[in-house]
């Protein structure tokens, strides 16, 4: 009788050089493939960090900066200059300060609906900048609640604006620069400076109200 097939028992166990080979191929290809998956991924998301989206960034506290300037109400009396300068509570220096109707949805309260808010504008080197708030002490039972909400830990500097007539030029200072007890006049403009890594912007806003489609220098 002629030889059968061997049996799977007597098959040798491990691979030949050529599956081996093979393994050893497609394994290769699949690593590579997913170094370079990794690859894109690293310079798609340093693509993130750059230009484009820190620019949205920039442009994004512009705007809820400004919105709060459109829609406070009026604090002072001058109507076209609404916003106050004065201390927040528990600080030493003053600052910008506006009050809204509505809690805007950036600042976080269990209240419902929405309350009106006092807030400040303020700035310090470590948190970059941030506003301070709370809602009346009436929603609260009397208790002065101050919040502090960050906004941007890229700004680098706020200053303030005046405008000089007999120069006819705007002047700018930091915030941070002010001399012990010195009483500094409310500001006609504020200057927002950004700072991502040496990537720096600039945003200028007017605070006077019919000035605003106004140039500033």
């Amino acid at each position: 009788m002629g030889k059968g097939l061997p049996t799977i028992g007597n098959a040798k166990a491990g691979l030949t050089f050529l599956e081996l080979l093979l393994a050893v191929s497609i394994s290769g290809l699949v690593i590579s493939a997913g170094a370079q998956l990794m690859f894109h991924f690293a310079q798609f998301w340093q693509q993130m960090e750059k230009e484009p989206l820190y620019i949205h960034h920039v442009d994004g506290v512009a705007a809820f900066v400004q919105y709060c300037m459109d829609n406070s109400e009026v604090l002072s009396v001058n109507e076209k200059m609404p916003y106050c300068w004065c201390n927040p509570p528990k600080q030493e220096s003053p600052a910008l300060h506006f009050r809204l109707d509505k809690a805007p949805p950036f600042f976080v309260t269990e209240l419902l609906p929405d309350p009106p808010v006092d807030a400040w504008l303020w700035y310090d080197e470590d948190k970059g900048l941030t506003m301070l708030w709370h809602v009346p002490r009436k929603l609260t039972r009397n208790r002065l609640e101050v919040h502090q909400t960050p906004v941007s830990q890229w700004v680098g500097d706020l200053e303030l604006g005046y405008f000089d007539a007999d120069k006819n030029v705007w002047e700018y200072e930091s915030a941070l620069d002010e001399a012990e007890g010195e009483k500094r006049a409310p500001p006609q403009a504020l200057r927002i400076h950004f700072n991502q890594n040496g990537r720096k912007q600039m945003r200028d806003f007017r605070m006077m109200r019919q000035d605003r489609d106004v140039l500033v220098y």
